[in-house]
């Protein structure tokens, strides 16, 4: 069997355990007991994940609307918006149920974008006319395309397969709908392979700058037989940079460790300015860009570059997305505009090795925060450790944790993917005990009440959640009881989805779960059983009958309380949050729940369970954010000198690691200066 062949039944495989794990039909006439259109479901959101995690898309939401039977079929499977609002991202979805690897010709391919623009073109014309404002997660996505479409400008439709691509060579297609450009990409069964077993995502670009005045861009080489990479120092002109960006978008940028911001950081708008007003100083003012190639072709003489392939800019993406800009909406003159250019020959089996180092090292102009290049913080390294020796009760079965990205898929292949080995690989791993460092992330900060920010989506999640991590140490593991939470994390938010599909809560699935799950850690005060979930691998039957009567009714009020407002949007705000919790302040947990919570380990003048619950919230802030609470008070006089005082007092006790806890009196006031803390944030953010 080729890798092509075993990665394929491995994908299919995946879809179908994600299908049946969170209760899919068993209709539809598959063999495996699970319908097409819940396979489609399911794979659509496996991509989307990882074109979040590969930054092609930001937040995505994997929407199903369609009508095949129409004059005109059309359909979507899923839609985002970039950051700044200026990009529509749709996702469309051509699945095969064959086992054996289908190809799809050019004929496939056109019949499917065309599906797609049909849709953006309903979408644009008629909004949410078209449907029952009954299917709220459809309604909604048609509302929001339809009241954004003066913000965008541009329209990203992106094709995703289990079938091979045989038009691989074509160039990006672009066509202009109206007042909005177009463009097209692919990820087929070979390119999702190659990001899930290396995290490479890119399309080889293949540059000619023979035809420019002069036959090339002039350079001085650096060569070193020795080295085994050559390099070159040249200046680009800034229209160059302009066109390049022009034709292949993002396609330039795809192993940079950080998509371009839009403008909106400082530097970036200075970039701009810089641009508008002064564009005779941008080379003396930029620190210029950083660009690598499988293969760079000079003149004869070594002074000209006449073409790169595979050319890839890992720094300067900020710098090079600018410049399109500056041209494409303020009509701004490059010809005065040069960049100074560090270009790398790197060889095609060393990208995965020397492109991330390069990038890693030559990123100075931003800083490159944790989630850039988080897989190799200490934490995750330590994770994985205590991971691949801890195994489950009964000693059957271990988790997974994937600090990099398609290190299962790897590893199951090298295992002898279908063989004896690969099956004993998958009774060791089983595919339902796999976790991400995303995942991670997912289920850390749910639990630490975050559920706004975990609805912003992978990326911005992870970053939050790494900064609340913080450094660790070269060598740092965590104790068996700190992964034994982590894994109760992953089993509480696992088992919660699948609840919330058998209650056939689909729009707006992943939200109305982290809300809750959210919520249940409000309610408990942090005081689940987590060392129970891991003994049990399962949740107990009073906190899955707690959740399964919760959702629903999370899911009502965080739809009703969005109003007037966008639905998706609302979610990631700390005001959705707020309203939550207001709403739902008479809730109390079901007294076979409350059983079970841990006790805190306090004085015996805590054992009430209302001190418990104090105490437990305490422990749970850290001490940057009762610092944070001391200067908010001060600042804003919110809080009397005495208050400022205990915020104090505990931000000590914090940061002695709770050594010392706080007094029942100290912990009642305490709940009292965080409910005003609250109070303020939730005023604020809306």
């Amino acid at each position: 069997m080729s890798e092509i062949e075993s990665f394929h039944q491995q994908l299919m495989a995946d879809v179908i355990a994600e299908v049946q794990g969170s209760g899919g039909g068993s209709g539809g006439g598959s063999g495996d007991g699970t319908s097409s259109t819940f396979k489609e479901d399911a794979f659509t959101r496996m991509v989307m994940e990882d074109l979040e995690i590969a930054g092609v898309l930001e937040s995505p939401v994997a929407c199903y609307l369609g009508n095949m039977s129409a004059r005109q079929p059309y359909r979507i499977n899923g839609y985002g918006f970039s950051e700044d609002e200026t990009r529509l991202d749709l996702l469309i979805t051509d699945l095969h149920d064959e086992s054996t690897v289908q190809k799809l010709n050019a004929a496939d391919v056109d019949r499917c974008f065309r599906q797609a623009l049909r849709f953006l073109t309903l979408a644009l014309d008629r909004g949410p006319d078209i449907l029952d404002p009954g299917h709220v997660l459809e309604h909604g996505m048609l509302r929001e395309i339809h009241e954004k479409k003066a913000q965008f400008d541009r329209v990203q439709v992106i094709l995703v397969t289990n079938a091979l691509n045989v038009q691989r060579k074509e160039k990006a297609r672009r066509e202009q709908v109206g007042q909005y450009e177009v463009v097209h990409d692919i990820w087929d069964l070979e390119r999702l392979r190659r990001f899930r077993s290396s995290g490479s995502t890119h399309e080889p670009v293949v540059v000619d700058f023979s035809d420019l005045a002069g036959g090339g861009i002039r350079c001085v080489p650096v060569s070193d037989e020795e080295l085994g990479y050559k390099s070159c120092v040249a200046i680009f002109p800034g229209e160059v940079l302009y066109r390049l960006y022009d034709e292949y978008g993002a396609r330039l940028l795809e192993l940079n460790v950080r998509s371009y911001l839009q403008a909106k950081g400082k530097v970036n708008r200075e970039i701009l300015e810089t641009l508008l007003q002064r564009p005779q100083q941008f080379l003396a003012y930029n620190n210029g860009i950083t660009v690598v190639g499988e293969r760079i072709e000079v003149c004869d003489d070594g002074g000209l570059i006449t073409s790169i392939q595979g050319l890839q800019i890992v720094n300067g993406g900020q710098t090079t997305a600018s410049i399109h800009r500056a041209r494409k909406e303020h009509s701004a003159d490059l010809t005065h505009v040069f960049v100074q250019a560090k270009i790398t020959e790197v060889p095609g089996d060393q990208f995965e090795t020397m492109v991330p180092e390069i990038s890693r090292l030559s990123n100075t102009q931003n800083k490159v925060s944790v989630v850039d290049l988080g897989a190799n913080h200490a934490y995750h390294v330590g994770i994985e450790r205590v991971a691949r020796r801890s195994w489950v009760p009964g000693e059957q079965s271990m988790w997974f944790y994937e600090r990099a990205r398609g290190a299962y898929q790897t590893e199951r292949n090298r295992s002898g993917g279908k063989s004896a080995k690969g099956a004993a690989f998958d009774r060791k791993f089983p595919v339902s005990q796999r976790i991400t460092k995303e995942d991670l992330a997912r289920y850390g900060n749910t639990w630490l009440r975050l559920p706004h920010v975990v609805s912003k989506g992978g990326q911005k999640n992870f970053e939050r959640y790494m900064a609340s991590v913080g450094k660790r140490d070269k060598g740092w593991e965590p104790t068996q009881e700190e992964y034994k939470t982590i894994i109760g994390q992953a089993i509480l938010f696992k088992q919660a989805q699948e609840c919330a599909k058998r209650l056939g809560i689909r729009a707006y699935g992943i939200n109305v779960v982290t809300y809750t799950i959210a919520l249940l850690s409000e309610k408990t005060f942090g005081r689940v059983n987590m060392g129970e979930l891991w003994d049990l691998q399962a949740l107990t039957p009073a906190l899955r009958d707690q959740i399964s009567a919760w959702l629903p009714r999370v899911a009502q009020l965080i739809v009703a309380s969005a109003g007037d407002r966008n639905v998706g949007e609302w979610f990631k705000t700390e005001g959705c949050w707020a309203h939550l919790r207001h709403d739902t302040s008479a809730w109390e947990v079901s007294a076979e729940l409350a059983a079970e919570l841990v006790a805190v380990d306090v004085a015996t003048e805590s054992a009430l369970v209302g001190v418990q619950n104090s105490i437990a919230r305490c422990l749970q802030t850290d001490a940057q954010t009762w610092m944070q609470i001391q200067v908010w008070g001060n600042e804003t006089n919110s809080l009397a000198f005495w208050q400022q005082g205990i915020a104090n007092t505990l931000a000590g006790y914090a940061a002695r690691g709770w050594s010392r806890k706080p007094s029942a009196k100290q912990a009642a006031q305490a709940m009292k200066i965080l409910e005003l803390f609250e109070q303020s944030k939730s005023l604020t953010d809306e």
